[in-house]
């Protein structure tokens, strides 16, 4: 089973979106990675994670703590847009670091084209949807099950259930074509 670094593939995924044109904030790259590890898991095998970290469900859904802690300071809130050089230094390019993280973290062009998929079905969504989508599905909710909606939790989310869920969404779209 191959994982990659999250920290390298939290740089990969943000010059990913903003060669796309899409902001970037630290409260949105958490929900990306989580997608990007949700989707993984359905078209790569149950096994075989992206990373060798589970999310953990806090009130505003899914968290990485180590990106949190990261990327927590270098802006003012979670919520406003990272820039391109709090990913890269100033004067890197952008597109050569992008190639040299995919090749760094050994990923295959199945695991490249995923990645992009990800971030088209995702990538253009707001915080607030993102927060409220993943709220409403199980991997989420089932850890912050009796818990107040702004109670506190450091609970790790059920990588068996992020597939489980995801996978089931995927069978019964692939059934429906």
């Amino acid at each position: 089973m191959k994982t990659v670094d999250i920290k390298d593939y939290t740089v990969y995924l943000g010059l990913s979106m903003m060669a796309k044109g899409l902001s970037v904030s630290p409260l949105k790259l958490q929900k990306l990675l989580y997608y990007q590890q949700s989707w993984h898991l359905v078209y790569f095998g149950e096994e075989n994670t992206l990373f060798a970290v589970a999310p953990h469900a806090w009130v505003n859904g899914p968290v990485y703590p180590v990106i949190y802690h990261e990327y927590k300071d270098k802006v003012p809130g979670m919520c406003d847009h990272l820039k391109l050089s709090h990913f890269v230094p100033e004067g890197t390019d952008p597109m050569a670091e992008m190639k040299r993280l995919v090749e760094k973290m050994g990923l295959t062009s199945d695991e490249v084209e995923l990645t992009e998929r990800v971030i088209m079905l995702y990538g253009s969504k707001t915080q607030n949807q993102l927060i409220l989508l993943t709220h409403s599905e199980k991997p989420w909710s089932e850890m912050r099950e009796g818990m107040a909606p702004y109670e506190y939790s450091d609970k790790e989310m059920s990588l068996s259930t992020m597939y489980h869920y995801y996978k089931e969404r995927y069978d019964r779209n692939r059934a429906k074509n």
